[in-house]
């Protein structure tokens, strides 16, 4: 009788909505959240190389901040990004791949996943949009996407209907075998973009290694002295760090897609030409 009650009130502490009653509250994680932290096994089991750079963002910032205060539209920054990192990623063909055991599988399409904030029930969770051909999109049309993903209510994790039915303790096999599968990269591309902080005035790069090859991810931005030919002008600086899957890429051209892509962030040339 004791076990029974015991258990019983180990099941009311979990579904409790009294949180202050003793100073907590248990709450149950979905199985789609447990799911996606025991797949982030297969992230971590990998050779990977971490660049943390520093992008000048200044001249695409003032450009949104124009557009904000002439038409009151908030554009995406995330969208920004995505966008450079598409061309990029379509000047650096060689990083667009994904290791399928002795082989490197190219794809032809540039496509860049984007994670966005989800919720499952009353819990948070990850989204991915894949932004297909991302480099023949205009930054308003990147900018549209996002936006419509981040409205829309549809499977809060990519693939989420295959981890509800197949048991936990196989789900880091299943995200193993669909990272390597050549229809998986065809759906979703090697390459994302995770937002941790971008205008947030805290500086400081965030580690979120991604599944796939490249993963972009966005740290804080902050207002900085730095020397442009010759002076100290004050600049907004964004700290990114990438992360490149070493079985794919070296360290050169990783380093080359790096510039490049702090360069096209800094040019601000996608927004010049669509805002």
């Amino acid at each position: 009788m004791a076990g029974v009650n015991a258990r019983q009130g180990a099941h009311r502490a979990e579904g409790s909505h009294r949180p202050h009653r003793e100073g907590y509250r248990v709450e149950r994680m979905s199985k789609a959240r447990r799911a996606l932290a025991m797949g982030q096994n297969v992230a971590v089991r990998r050779h990977l190389m971490y660049a943390l750079v520093e992008a000048d963002l200044t001249e695409p910032r003032r450009l949104l901040r124009e557009h904000r205060e002439r038409t009151g539209e908030r554009l995406s920054q995330t969208a920004y990004v995505v966008s450079c990192v598409a061309r990029a990623l379509a000047e650096f063909p060689e990083l667009n791949a994904f290791r399928r055991g002795r082989s490197l599988v190219f794809l032809d399409e540039v496509i860049i996943e984007v994670l966005l904030e989800r919720r499952i029930g009353d819990q948070p969770a990850v989204g991915y949009l894949p932004v297909r051909r991302a480099d023949t999109k205009s930054f308003r049309e990147v900018h549209d996407e996002i936006r419509a993903g981040q409205a829309a209510r549809h499977e809060t994790i990519a693939g989420q209907r295959w981890l509800e039915m197949v048991p936990l303790a196989l789900t880091p096999l299943l995200m193993w075998g669909m990272r390597r599968s050549i229809r998986w990269g065809l759906r979703m591309g090697v390459a994302g973009v995770n937002n941790l902080g971008l205008g947030t005035g805290t500086a400081g790069w965030g580690f979120a290694p991604g599944a796939g090859t490249l993963a972009v991810t966005i740290g804080g931005i902050t207002r900085r002295p730095i020397w442009v030919e010759g002076r100290l002008a004050d600049r907004e600086i964004a700290d990114i760090t990438l992360t490149f899957d070493h079985d794919v890429i070296d360290g050169a051209p990783a380093a080359r897609f790096a510039r490049r892509l702090v360069e096209l962030l800094a040019e601000g040339a996608s927004l010049r030409d669509t805002i």
